[in-house]
């Protein structure tokens, strides 16, 4: 166990370093795209889009929850959500918002458990967050752009909703030149203002080269199906994106229980299924990882007590619904210097 909690210093370590490394590509791709992007996703360990759209670690701001699931009703998502809103817009910028579901082509059992695999009730939900986001801020605005994005994921292909049912897989664009990129997403999205197009379509020829890359290369079984070993609770792991490591649940949703219930017991079941599975991960067992951020050091002590706490409610929890994975589980509770990604551990 003491391996594991080994591996995720190392791999903080390392990517700290390369998103320390990347503070001057960072700027430079802002500075050239500076359309505030947002991505509300699924906890899932698979799904990491700055991989599969080849940006800047830092570039992206994330909302995880299991499957999806959002509601600006939630009050710190409401808040936290129009922070980034409000931010963007003192700085002149719109903000574009990606609302994904994902699934898997060649095996539905591959797809989202947070919605038992069901990807057409995964799409009506995600696509009626999207207009929850329209109506909060107005249709058609200007500024705030949410838009229905799916993502294949045996193929890394990002499957983009537009207007009138309109559907594009990116893995079908043959000619990737930026003119033949926008006029297909101008027809795609005729009402979205020209920077935010021009800030799109970087993301798309990113999703274009991981796609040749995973045609080229393939994937592993351990790749393509759930193995994460990590729950990780809270805020701060924009760092954690080895792929199928860790199932990350944020604070948003105020039942925060049931989300790491489900997430408990995908790990559970990824434990006990080791050999049938393939996969990555160990018969060692399981990491409780919380974390909380903080920006400057008068913040730090508050980062501490917040993931202290978050640590503990998801002992509580895992406790009260799988007591027998305690044995297996070992705790670590981190703060994260946003400003490096660095981690300290608190406990």
């Amino acid at each position: 166990m003491e391996n594991k909690k080994k591996l995720i210093i190392e791999l903080n370590k390392k990517h700290s370093e390369m998103f320390q490394a990347q503070r001057l590509e960072r700027e430079l791709y802002l500075s050239n795209h500076p359309t505030k992007v947002v991505v509300f996703k699924c906890m899932d360990g698979r799904i990491h889009m700055p991989t599969v759209t080849r940006t800047p670690l830092g570039i992206m701001k994330p909302f995880r929850n299991i499957g999806g699931r959002f509601d600006l009703g939630w009050p710190l998502l409401n808040e936290s959500f129009d922070q980034s809103i409000k931010k963007a817009v003192a700085n002149g910028n719109r903000t574009l918002v990606l609302v994904t579901y994902h699934y898997s082509h060649g095996d539905i059992h591959r797809g989202c458990a947070g919605f038992h695999y069901d990807c057409e009730e995964s799409k009506r939900f995600t696509e009626n967050f999207r207009k929850q986001i329209l109506h909060t801020y107005g249709e058609n605005n200007g500024v705030v752009f949410p838009i229905l994005v799916g993502l294949e994921t045996d193929k890394d292909a990002l499957i983009f909703h537009g207007d009138d049912g309109k559907i594009l897989d990116v893995s079908t664009i043959l000619d990737d030149s930026e003119k033949n990129l926008i006029s297909i997403f101008n027809k795609l999205y005729p009402l979205m203002p020209e920077r935010i197009l021009n800030d799109l379509i970087p993301l798309v020829k990113g999703n274009i080269r991981c796609i040749q890359e995973t045609r080229d290369n393939g994937k592993s079984l351990d790749q393509l199906v759930h193995g994460e070993w990590v729950l990780a609770v809270g805020k701060g792991f924009d760092w954690l994106h080895t792929p199928n490591m860790a199932l990350i649940v944020g604070p948003y949703d105020p039942n925060i229980g049931e989300p790491i219930k489900t997430a408990a017991g995908i790990i559970k079941s990824n434990l006990e299924n080791v050999e049938t599975k393939h996969c990555c991960v160990s018969s060692e067992g399981m990491v409780l990882l919380s974390s909380a951020v903080y920006s400057d050091p008068a913040e730090k002590n508050r980062a501490k007590e917040r993931t202290l706490y978050m640590n503990r409610l998801s002992q509580e929890i895992i406790e009260k619904n799988y007591p027998e994975m305690l044995k297996q589980m070992h705790s670590m509770a981190v703060v994260l210097n946003a400003s490096t990604m660095e981690m300290e551990l608190v406990a």
